[in-house]
């Protein structure tokens, strides 16, 4: 068991409260508990529409099929993508029959550089898929800009950053579709889960379409047949087995969005608890700013911080040739969870797509140096100060040498 733990989950009475209900029901399809959550979700990011599924990455890929069924993409059109990302943004966009292509990103934010993109957009280019990655949005003023100079649709990765804004507008409602994941060890958790937000209605009915098998959107919910008349009725049970497209299994059960509920109670004391956990290891990490890049808010967007990130400094790097595992491996020992920058670069699974690191040197730079550990609401001062002074310890060890 880590002593100092990656994520957490937040369960309260109230989480309690609302399982129970749902097994007393013993309903667990589509319900009022995953209305509520869309309901709630869509005015907590300010879009007209929310609907549940069950993971972000069944999000993200929902939303690519169903631009893809409206504007009638065709196989190998491409989706602009950032080079740092977690493989589940990749894996969308190939399993769409779509191609991403890769821009590098900023060593400041780790996000996509809008300034990037013009040089990559091409006759095929269809789409703009940033992420906001680690809890921190993209700069999407810039984005948006490039975006309608081109003519391409912007799709949000947003599964680490749920109810932030960038430039005062919430992420989730700068594109067409946004996707959030309610995965273990997020911001809300629920141990599976993911909502997509947007306020093109024809397409968020196309989407519940395809989240449900394809089947046709007059009848998703077992309650769509409720005091209907019997003309009405006859005429929607010849629907129940309509199927309009090849769709997916991506629905949610009412006992995941049950827990989710529950915690959007409790979302801004949770968001709140993260930032003061940041400053707060920021201010125990001051003696080592040379060293390590450390995360800094930004007064023109919301930073809730799915997790804190560290990057080894060039000067770090150089002064005594430290390899980034020497130091997981130091933090691991000691009980401390760690992951490195989520890579694209090296993996086998995309070697097809001949990535080249020296196409991408600050991905590459990020890649080879950057780490993350946990800065969740359950961690106290204590923990913290144990995890300072592990990683202080680490770097020492391995020869680098600071002032206190």
């Amino acid at each position: 068991m880590s002593n100092y733990s990656l994520g957490t989950i937040f369960i309260s009475s109230d989480t309690h409260k609302n399982v129970r209900k749902v097994l007393k029901t013993a309903r667990l399809s589509y319900g009022p508990f995953c209305q509520d959550l869309e309901t709630r979700f869509a005015r907590l990011h300010h879009t007209k529409e929310a609907i549940v599924c069950s993971s972000g990455t069944a999000a993200l890929h929902t939303i690519l099929t169903a631009l893809k069924i409206k504007h009638g993409w065709r196989d190998g059109d491409e989706v602009l993508v950032p080079i740092v990302t977690f493989v589940a943004t990749i894996n969308a966009v190939l399993q769409s029959g779509l191609r991403p292509v890769f821009i590098d990103i900023l060593e400041s934010t780790y996000n996509l550089d809008p300034n990037l993109i013009s040089d990559k957009i091409t006759a095929k280019s269809k789409a703009i898929l940033p992420v906001h990655l680690f809890g921190k949005p993209v700069d999407m003023l810039s984005i948006q800009q490039v975006a309608n100079n081109y003519h391409l649709e912007i799709i949000e990765d947003a599964c680490e950053t749920i109810a932030a804004k960038s430039q005062g507008k919430s992420v989730g409602s700068w594109g067409v579709a946004a996707a959030f994941s309610t995965n273990s060890a997020h911001i809300l958790t629920t141990g599976i889960g993911g909502v997509i937000t947007t306020s093109d209605h024809q397409l968020a009915e196309l989407m519940r379409s395809l989240i449900n098998h394809g089947r046709d959107s007059a009848y998703i919910s077992i309650d769509d047949d409720n005091n209907l008349s019997k003309p009405a009725l006859e005429k929607l049970v010849q629907k129940r087995f309509l199927f309009n497209h090849v769709g997916f299994s991506y629905r949610l059960s009412e006992l995941e969005a049950a827990v989710a509920v529950s915690q959007l109670n409790a979302l801004d004391k949770i968001i709140k608890k993260r930032v003061a956990n940041v400053r707060y290891l920021n201010k125990k990490f001051k003696h080592l700013s040379d060293l390590l890049q450390l995360p800094q808010l930004d007064s023109t967007e919301d930073h809730v911080y799915l997790v804190y990130p560290l990057l080894l400094t060039r000067k770090a790097l150089k002064k005594c040739h430290i390899q980034l595992n020497q130091v997981i491996n130091q933090l691991e020992k000691a009980g401390i969870e760690t992951r490195p920058f989520l890579p694209i670069l090296g993996q086998p699974a995309y070697d097809s797509l001949n990535l080249n690191p020296t196409d991408f040197p600050i991905g590459n730079y990020c890649t080879q140096a950057g780490f993350y550990v946990g800065c969740h609401q359950d961690l106290t001062k204590k923990d913290m100060d144990y995890f300072v002074n592990q990683l202080t310890s680490a770097l020492n060890r391995l020869g680098l040498q600071f002032a206190r």
